[in-house]
């Protein structure tokens, strides 16, 4: 059985992750961790883990196989360098880190200790969306996601927003090496981000990740153009094919959980397998390193 840390017990863990996790319990055991003592034991006892404690030091004692680290963003840099330096294999929470010396660091590192660093894109482990990346002859991706009334300061709209979408587009037109990249931003009277997209060039593919945080709705499309057809991908859920004048509508199966439709428990699965068989990293470190590039590429242009 896996002995597993986890860090951070925030809304997106107890809502994306540790539903999975309880799921997994005749697989792995987890430790979790957090600086809230009271938070721990209350998540610790409502999903039957173990509350390892409040610091570093209580995971440290464990012979871990793995940590999986759902912390702020601020706090990853420092917490998988930690891990990797003691040969624990790591899963974070996207973005990686907001600045791409440290990201090439810390996969440096990963290599180095011969383990694990997962970057947690679960857009790629939808199924709807995996069924848009085995399309052939993709000649236009488009990829949006739309919020209510949702304007934010550009670095945490380009990293925490924008990484989104862009990731799903990327992985959409299969990673392409060197694409060419243009960045476009509208801000607020108050400098905070309205919209922004990247749009890539490559291997006879045009694509684009926007956001629109004042689009009025709460919608995220993924969109596939190719002589075939067009093919749609409504929040992860509904697939729309549209080929002449017909229509195709194909919703997630009633029965298939909500962790399953968005990737997160096939993107989970697939770490702890990897981890188990010391197989290939589920999300290829030179994939996570394009989306953070055009990222940190793009703030960069911004700023400058």
């Amino acid at each position: 059985m896996l002995n597993i840390g986890v860090i951070g017990l925030g809304k997106i863990a107890l809502k994306a992750y540790l539903p999975v996790y309880a799921q997994m319990q005749s697989e792995a055991q987890f430790y979790l961790m957090s600086r809230d003592l009271q938070k721990v034991t209350r998540v610790a006892n409502q999903f039957h883990m173990v509350a390892a404690g409040t610091d570093l030091d209580a995971l440290d004692s464990l012979n871990l196989d793995a940590v999986m680290i759902h912390a702020a963003t601020t706090a990853h840099y420092d917490l998988v360098k930690h891990f990797l330096a003691r040969n624990v294999n790591v899963f974070v929470d996207k973005p990686l880190a907001e600045n791409m010396d440290q990201v090439t660091e810390l996969y440096l590192l990963a290599a180095q200790h011969q383990k694990l660093l997962t970057v947690g894109f679960n857009r790629r482990f939808a199924p709807a969306i995996k069924n848009l990346i085995a399309l052939p002859d993709k000649n236009l991706i488009q990829v949006t996601k739309n919020r209510v009334a949702h304007p934010q300061a550009p670095k945490e709209a380009i990293f925490d927003l924008l990484i989104h979408p862009l990731d799903t587009a990327l992985a959409l037109a299969g990673f392409p090496t060197d694409p060419t990249a243009r960045y476009a931003l509208h801000a607020d009277k108050d400098g905070n981000v309205e919209q922004a997209s990247v749009t890539i060039m490559a291997n006879g593919i045009r694509g684009e990740a926007a956001i629109n945080l004042v689009a009025g709705t709460n919608l995220e499309e993924a969109t596939v153009a190719t002589p075939n057809g067009l093919f749609r991908v409504a929040d992860l859920a509904t697939s729309h094919t549209y080929q002449g004048t017909s229509e195709t509508v194909i919703a997630a199966p009633d029965w298939q959980p909500m962790l399953e439709t968005r990737g997160f428990a096939p993107m989970i699965k697939a770490f702890l397998e990897a981890v188990t068989n010391s197989g290939e990293n589920p999300v290829l470190p030179e994939t996570s390193r394009l989306t953070h590039q055009l990222l940190s590429d793009m703030v960069a242009e911004l700023q400058g």
